[in-house]
């Protein structure tokens, strides 16, 4: 994939959905360009998110308001081109591949930097994992539970109850691929906690920034399913109408 050529193409398909949102509701001009988005560009720029990530969902739009409403998957898109380029002008700069902490989700670089500066490693991987938890814990409404608890819960694949939102893998869940994904994501969440936060809370010493970065780096993986992925919410079902007619009636 040519990474310029792709955010060409995606910032191109943008740039006209703004476009076509200044011009007349009725204009001719607008039928023409929304012709030229679902025609031209948007086949294009979904095949695009087909290769860019596995759970880069497609647009499915047809009018300028559903174009519009593609903004997060576009905006995401974007950030993943950028932090490319990052990747591609540091390693040309250092001669191998090189992973900068501005990459890793905000949820833990913002926290882990300060204190990486300070050499206090393992703190950084503690703080970041509680971070991690407080911000898992508001994406799915779940202050009753923590940790292992919590992501065993957030990925279950049990429908979701009340007050026990779940976490699902974009996709057709009858898909094998994204059943496979669910999976392997509740499997990894559950033992980043065990194995990664566990040791940096109750273990001492500041550690080593090489292991600090692998920590980190789960973490942060964990971060983006909980920040891109579905939240599966519970509603109520509908009263029934017959007993809301024999209520009335009494």
């Amino acid at each position: 994939m040519n990474r310029e050529e792709t955010y060409r193409q995606i910032t191109e398909y943008w740039a006209l959905v703004n476009a076509s949102k200044a011009m007349p509701l009725m204009s001719s001009e607008r039928r023409a360009t929304v012709k030229r988005l679902n025609d031209e560009h948007l086949p294009r720029v979904n095949g695009i998110f087909k290769l860019l990530a596995p759970d880069l969902r497609p647009i499915r739009a047809s009018t300028v308001n559903q174009h519009l409403a593609a903004k997060s998957t576009v905006d995401r898109a974007l950030a993943i081109l950028k932090r490319w380029e990052l990747m591609a002008s540091l390693q040309q700069m250092v001669g191998e591949p090189v992973l900068s902490m501005s990459m890793l989700d905000p949820v833990i670089g913002k926290v882990a930097l300060p204190l990486w500066a300070a050499g206090k490693y393992r703190q950084a991987v503690n703080d970041a994992a509680t971070h991690l938890n407080t911000f898992v814990q508001s994406r799915i409404g779940r202050d009753d539970i923590s940790d292992k608890d919590l992501m065993a819960q957030a990925f279950s694949d049990k429908p979701p109850e009340e007050g026990k939102a779940r976490l699902r893998c974009p996709g057709n869940p009858a898909n094998e691929t994204v059943r496979s994904q669910q999976e392997g994501a509740r499997s990894f969440s559950i033992g980043t906690f065990q194995a990664i936060r566990n040791p940096a809370h109750h273990l001492t010493g500041d550690w080593n920034p090489d292991l600090a970065f692998h920590h980190l780096a789960a973490l942060s993986q964990v971060a983006y399913w909980f920040r891109y992925w579905n939240i599966d919410r519970y509603y109520s079902p509908p009263p029934d109408l017959n007993t809301l007619i024999a209520a009335t009636r009494k």
